[in-house]
């Protein structure tokens, strides 16, 4: 029992000193003001204040500030315990300095990357590989083209909607993106470029069992459900199984070629320090 209330004193003593500073009190003696102390370890309020979410509220904060002080405070005396008692502390210290190693290098290859590597890759760059791969390049799932719109039941002009939406002609396009602008819970045109033909139905309480006898047989989906309208027109599709087309593909063929891009990169460095540091002698073989 004591020793909750001790806590409890402790939390709300801790808080109000993160929480309050005098007014004249300069910024770095207020990030350096020492919260918790643990023999030569000290957690200092500009510790704490870089590691609460900027997202989080007033509230929210300082909720945060008081576990992550007490978390803060079980690391330690845990980390005190351990240290003075596991086995291979030297394996350990060696995983340490790896690890860090890694680190460094990681921070200093990102570095590097987004400093001297262009993200572009070019379109006839990404159409050669395309061709010369294209067994890589088959459909998971299938791809459709056309146009989706989900309106509330009571929406104006149904009935001419049910005309617009079949038709991808450019006056019946405009009429639909205009009475989209005012009417619809969802608007997506696809007919210029291929979406999943899954993620689409995701959006529309309709179950289809045969993908590829349902796309060889149905054009569109005029449905009315719990209050709403979905209407689906399919321009084009291509079933699983089929070559990707390349403008479905370019975005996978860029990463591809991005990867490829980095890697080069990379290696090109590392041979280019090798290389030197032999030329300067500073890598010595032994027997």
């Amino acid at each position: 029992m004591w020793h909750k209330i001790a806590l409890s004193l402790w939390s709300v003593a801790v808080m109000f000193l993160f929480f309050s500073c005098k007014e004249n009190s300069s910024e770095e003696n207020r990030e350096g003001a020492v919260l918790v102390r643990i023999g030569d370890k000290a957690l200092t309020r500009g510790d704490l204040e870089r590691e609460i979410p900027d997202r989080l509220k007033s509230k929210d904060s300082a909720l945060f500030a008081d576990n992550y002080i007490k978390q803060w405070v079980d690391d330690q005396l845990l980390y005190d315990v351990a240290s003075r008692n596991i086995p291979d502390k030297e394996n350990i210290d060696r995983l340490v300095e790896r690890y860090r190693q890694e680190l460094v290098i990681f921070e200093y290859q990102k570095h590097l990357l987004n400093e001297k590597l262009g993200k572009e890759i070019s379109e006839e760059a990404m159409n050669v590989y395309y061709e010369k791969n294209h067994d890589k390049f088959k459909l998971h799932s299938a791809i459709i083209k056309g146009l989706f719109l989900k309106v509330p039941e009571n929406s104006p002009q149904i009935t001419r909607l049910k005309k617009w939406y079949k038709s991808n002609t450019p006056e019946a396009v405009e009429n639909i993106e205009k009475y989209g602008l005012h009417n619809a819970v969802i608007y997506e045109y696809f007919y210029d470029k291929w979406v999943s033909f899954d993620e689409v139905m995701d959006n529309i309480p309709y179950s289809v069992e045969r993908e590829a006898d349902f796309l060889r047989t149905h054009k569109n989906i005029e449905l009315n459900h719990k209050g709403y309208w979905y209407f689906l027109n399919i321009s084009d599709y291509q079933l699983k199984g089929e070559q990707m087309p390349f403008d479905f593909a370019k975005a996978q063929i860029k990463e591809i070629l991005m990867n490829q891009k980095k890697m080069n990169f990379l290696k090109e460095v590392k041979d280019e320090l090798y290389q030197d540091a032999l030329k300067e002698k500073e890598i010595e073989y032994f027997n």
